[in-house]
């Protein structure tokens, strides 16, 4: 059992689904979740909310979709921690990162966000990194992958939806060497620590060929992060371990990704998701559970990113008693005004969404079918079928 602070439990009543005249229907899901003991969980990835007059706009398209879900969870890619307000002065300045004002936490209101992850590499000091979590507390949003030290930040969240208990952990590999992560006297982000080095390529004779890249986890804080996952999956019905990771715009996984994935579900993951590359890569499927390795970007507002990498994924969990019964992905695209919408795999964006998804698995991926206007991974073994082996 978990042994350090009481897990925060979040208990929340089944929300109804509700058409509006301001927004798209709720998703047309093959499964609609409807049974007794069926709760849908819904995941979003790399999301930035900045500079909007009205936070609620950046969920326009989408806001039915999620409340209709049960439980929803991002990667919360900002600092809700005010900015420095001079246009030449960044708040990060070697990443030319601007941090967003708290006013923007009511986008996630507006969608009743369950609870989302901080650890990644814009939470960025500390001190923006504690007023965001301050922010995040008063609007009553569970957080974690951030905190006052390790422990802290460590620490997973569980929500409760119709009887089923869904945990969130989130770490990040994408971590600055200076006063990031947390340690046990100072405040920070979970921080999953990796090293670099480099081979000389095979065949010296040809000047200008790249080095071979080398990434090694250091073993204490995967050891770590496995006993962490462990006492939440003694604890959670369902265990979502969330990482920040990988390269920024490419399309291939890192060694250490895959070392990394492969231990949380090994440690009791039922599911890995991966965000930071801004877009899509390849999901890969360990012990018939999926390691996303990213899922690209959903709602993202920082001005670097305006009009590259509209592309996400919306992913939705589907619980059934108290195991995932069925994964099944929709196409997301942010518009020419930024909002992102959801697409059919059936639909001209969604077929060329769906083509993109395919090349980015065609060497080692999962195999994945389109079933009504949703993509559907195969070969999930839940959990809880694997007991005799785990």
């Amino acid at each position: 059992m978990w042994n350090r602070a009481p897990l925060l439990i979040i208990y929340i009543a089944m929300v109804p689904a509700y058409a509006s005249t301001l927004h798209a229907d709720p998703w047309p899901w093959v499964d609609d979740g409807s049974g007794a003991n069926d709760v849908s969980v819904l995941l979003m990835g790399d999301t930035n909310l900045q500079g909007r007059e009205d936070p609620a706009e950046a969920y326009r398209y989408v806001r039915d979709t999620l409340l209709a879900a049960d439980v929803r969870f991002a990667n919360l890619e900002c600092a809700l921690a005010g900015s420095s307000k001079d246009p030449l002065i960044d708040d990060i300045p070697h990443k030319r990162w601007i941090h967003s004002e708290p006013d923007q936490v009511a986008a996630l209101q507006s969608v009743r966000m369950s609870a989302v992850g901080v650890a990644n590499n814009v939470n960025y000091p500390w001190q923006a990194m504690l007023k965001s979590i301050a922010v995040l507390d008063d609007a009553g949003i569970a957080h974690t992958g951030g905190g006052l030290n390790s422990d802290a930040a460590r620490e997973p969240v569980i929500v409760e939806a119709n009887g089923t208990r869904v945990g969130f952990i989130q770490y990040a590999a994408t971590v600055f060497p200076f006063n990031h992560a947390a340690s046990d006297t100072r405040p920070g982000i979970a921080a999953i620590r990796v090293s670099t080095s480099y081979r000389p390529p095979p065949n010296l004779d040809k000047p200008g060929q790249p080095p071979i890249v080398i990434t090694q986890v250091d073993e204490t804080s995967l050891a770590r992060m496995r006993a962490d996952i462990e006492s939440l999956a003694s604890d959670a019905d369902v265990v979502v371990a969330s990482y920040h990771w990988g390269i920024s715009n490419s399309t291939d996984v890192v060694d250490y990704q895959r070392v990394v994935g492969r231990a949380a579900i090994d440690a009791g993951a039922d599911v890995v998701m991966g965000h930071g590359p801004h877009t899509y890569q390849e999901i890969e499927m360990h012990r018939g559970r999926p390691i996303f390795h990213s899922i690209g970007q959903f709602v993202f507002d920082d001005r670097l990113r305006l009009g590259k990498h509209e592309e996400g994924l919306l992913v939705r969990l589907l619980v059934r008693d108290r195991q995932v019964a069925g994964i099944s992905l929709v196409p997301a695209w942010r518009d020419k005004s930024n909002l992102v919408r959801l697409h059919s795999p059936n639909s001209d964006k969604g077929r060329e969404l769906l083509g993109y998804l395919r090349s980015v698995n065609a060497h080692g991926g999962t195999e994945f079918d389109v079933a009504g206007d949703e993509i559907v991974i195969r070969g999930l073994i839940p959990r809880n079928a694997n007991k005799k082996t785990d």
